[in-house]
């Protein structure tokens, strides 16, 4: 009888070195690990169970008992004891890859050696769930009782003592006076107002420019002076505006002029030490003209520019504004021309020693793939075959570091009711290369597989790598 919808369930038990490790009743049909692994059921330290090994596989509501060659010991069947060496010869054990497997019912029990561990397993009715404790509403009482009183009288107290007192020093807090602009610092002054900054120096700088003008001069515009002088005083009375427009002062041609001319000569003077500028704006022997103009001028004190390049070989100087360009060369006068520069020819290919490293290609395929359990064989076959890609990325990558890895690794593949996989278990590795393998487990537990209709399936394939 399947252990399908049952009154009995699943109970097992390890024991080691004479004292019980662990047991658990397994209410819920579900696949039960034991193994090295903080994730299985139940933790056996062994130098051959490694990982998470499915002992007791669920498959399509019932249970599967999973043994190794190294494992041993008795299940009896109905009250009758047989040795799992036996079971094994006669075939009622069945072999799945490197693992033996047997259906297991209700009528099942046994014990299994592993190592210096036992393992016993049998189905039992489950003991009832004992029912939630309820207190009674007379002792359970209602939230009031929790709550400290006292204490949230006293802070009550004090919140609105607090509030009030707070309220009191509000009302009492005078108002601050406005503040003047005049009582304002300099460096704040500017930055509140500082387009009344730039008015007051525009009229200092008319000012001083009317005061270097000649008396007479001073006397063409009355009316102007008249305005500047109105201009300033109503700054100097507004000085609190934050923004004041700035004053206009109509001024004639020949005071614009004198302001300009002022204005150029303080730049002149300004200039006139600084590097360059300086030497662009010497004059030459003589005052004849500046240091650029003696420069580029027809030429030195000893020699014409025709003598300075006489001795440049294949430049071309500009004679005229008719002529392009002429040889540098002594007494040439014809033109110059694109094919007159000489340009020596280096005949023969340039040797290159030594040989190019050659790329080693790899090259992974999968091979016949195994399904056990109720799913699409031909979805999972193409599933499988289209990770090959990537499985072949982890392949090339070990290539460069070692170029004659070969060989093949066969993994086995349990999937859920999801169709996502639950456990992954390398079965051989001829590859030998620990990051390889980590790789396809990586690429492998990304994979989504068809959802299994009657519980979860195993599936074993090979990838073959060659290079």
């Amino acid at each position: 009888m399947p252990q399908g919808i049952s009154e009995k369930v699943l109970r097992v038990g390890v024991i080691q070195n004479g004292r019980i490790l662990d047991e658990q009743v397994f209410r819920k049909a579900e696949t039960v690990f034991i193994g090295d692994s903080e994730k299985a059921h139940f933790v056996v330290p062994s130098s051959f169970l490694s990982g998470k090994f499915p002992m007791f596989y669920c498959r399509s509501g019932h249970y599967e008992l999973v043994l190794t060659e190294k494992m041993s010991g008795k299940i009896f069947v109905k009250g009758e004891a047989k040795d799992v060496e036996d079971l094994i010869k006669s075939g009622t054990l069945k072999r799945r890859g490197d693992d033996y497997v047997l259906s297991i019912s209700e009528d099942y029990h046994g014990k299994i050696l592993i190592g210096n561990a036992i393992v016993l397993f049998q189905f039992v009715v489950p003991s009832p769930k004992p029912p939630k404790l309820r207190l009674p509403k007379s002792i359970k009482g209602s939230w009031t009782q929790y709550v400290d009183w006292p204490f949230v009288s006293i802070e009550l107290v004090i919140l609105i003592f607090g509030y009030f007192f707070f309220a009191v020093y509000l009302m009492s807090v005078p108002k601050p006076e406005p503040t003047e602009l005049v009582d304002v610092p300099n460096r704040f002054a500017k930055l509140i107002a500082p387009e009344l900054d730039d008015a007051k120096d525009e009229v200092i700088e008319e000012k001083e420019i009317e005061d270097k003008t000649p008396k007479e001069e001073k006397e063409v515009d009355p009316n102007a002076t008249a305005t500047a002088t109105k201009t300033a005083k109503k700054v100097a009375e507004q000085p609190q505006e934050a923004a004041p427009k700035k004053a206009e002062k109509p001024r004639d041609a020949s005071t614009i002029q004198r302001a300009e001319a002022a204005r150029q000569a303080e730049m002149q003077k300004k200039v006139a030490g600084l590097g360059l500028l300086k030497m662009i704006g010497s004059v030459g022997e003589g005052g004849t003209g500046g240091v650029i103009a003696d420069v580029l001028g027809d030429g030195g004190k000893d020699r014409d520019i025709d003598s300075a390049l006489s001795g440049v070989k294949q430049i071309g100087v500009a004679t005229s504004s008719s002529q392009r360009s002429r040889k540098g060369d002594a007494g040439a006068v014809e033109t110059a021309k694109i094919d007159d520069l000489k340009v020596e020819k280096s005949e023969g290919a340039v040797a290159v020693k030594g040989r190019a490293e050659k790329a080693v290609v790899g090259k992974a395929t999968v091979g016949k793939t195994e399904v056990d359990g109720e799913v699409d064989a031909a979805s999972v076959a193409k599933t499988i075959k289209g990770s090959s890609a990537a499985v072949k990325r982890c392949y090339d990558k070990a290539l460069l570091a070692n170029p004659t890895l070969k060989g093949k690794i066969s993994v086995t593949i349990f999937i859920n009711e999801k169709g996502r996989v639950q456990n992954i278990e390398i079965s051989e590795d001829t590859l030998k290369d620990a990051e390889v393998t980590k790789c396809i487990k990586g690429v492998i537990s990304r994979l989504r597989f068809p959802k299994p209709d009657g519980g979860v399936a195993s599936v074993t394939f090979p990838f073959v790598f060659s290079n």
